[in-house]
């Protein structure tokens, strides 16, 4: 049983019966959760609870004794945490209000890598009520942007980004060049197929991309900056691979080079698989620059 959860059961037991019931309810579906929220349909699942005063001052109470940490790792109880917050978003009660807003606050202050987190809840059910400190959250990153390795390869290569956070988007090349799907490949082809995801977003933490590298069958596989910063683990080898390249959005070609190389591998630089969301001007300016 995670942390938050247990405190609110072990709390629940000096409550009247029917108060303690709605709490222990509550608690259980907290447990079932296996993330943060973060879309409007994950928010709502606890939707039911939000009108429920005593719950809400309750939460409030206990979530005020267990103070968010300056990097949320094992063992603090990120998962319930933000569905507590989520919880206070959707409540008309003041002090949940409160609590909300004085956080985001306390997160800008202190440059928390997590105020991100505050902001996709908030955009994503977007209250009125906290349009005021949505708008000092949205000034907050936009500051960070110019610094920003997503920004700063966009404007290297000619693609526009929008000065919001509303935007994301991912394309995938391989050394063959094609969309392909397990059961259209040979055994060799699983091993020796290489594929290239890489993934661009406004400011998570300490992130704004992340390219990945596998095969198939994944006996070779790389996630930067999740996993490592430089390594490709090699599943069926003795030792994995360290690049020499640093992998950045910067360097991708350089990296794609390396690994080529080490492989004996040629990419196909044709995207032959793209998403793009919120208002990008000139995507083609990514196909463009890995052309030339």
């Amino acid at each position: 049983m995670r942390v938050f959860i247990e405190k609110l059961n072990k709390n629940a037991q000096n409550l009247p019966k029917n108060e303690a019931k709605d709490i222990l309810k509550f608690a259980k579906r907290l447990e079932s959760y296996t993330h943060v929220p973060s879309n409007e349909k994950e928010i709502n699942r606890i939707k039911i609870f939000s009108s429920n005063t005593f719950l809400v001052n309750f939460i409030l109470k206990n979530i005020e004794q267990y103070p968010y940490p300056n990097e949320s790792k094992y063992p603090f109880d990120i998962i319930s945490y933000w569905y507590c917050i989520a919880l206070f978003i959707m409540s008309k009660e003041e002090k949940a209000r409160g609590f909300v807003i004085n956080m985001a606050e306390e997160f800008m202050h202190n440059e928390h890598l997590d105020l991100w987190q505050i902001r996709r809840l908030l955009e994503a059910v977007n209250p009125k009520e906290y349009q005021n400190i949505k708008e000092k959250i949205s000034s907050y990153f936009i500051s960070k942007q110019e610094y920003l390795e997503s920004y700063i390869w966009a404007k290297k290569i000619g693609l526009e980004l929008p000065k919001d956070n509303s935007w994301m988007f991912f394309f995938e090349i391989s050394t063959d060049g094609k969309f392909r799907l397990g059961n259209d490949l040979t055994e060799t082809e699983k091993e020796q197929r290489l594929r290239i995801t890489v993934s661009v977003y406004p400011l998570q933490g300490q992130n704004c991309w992340e390219i990945e590298l596998k095969n198939w069958n994944n006996s070779i596989s790389a996630w930067w900056p999740n996993l490592s910063e430089r390594e490709i683990r090699l599943s069926k080898q003795n030792r994995n691979y360290k690049l020499k390249t640093k992998p950045s959005l910067l360097n991708l070609k350089k990296v794609i080079e390396e690994v080529e190389t080490e492989f004996n591998v040629k990419f196909n630089k044709t995207i032959y698989s793209k998403r793009f969301k919120g208002k990008i001007k000139n995507k083609n300016a990514v196909q463009k620059w890995l052309n030339e």
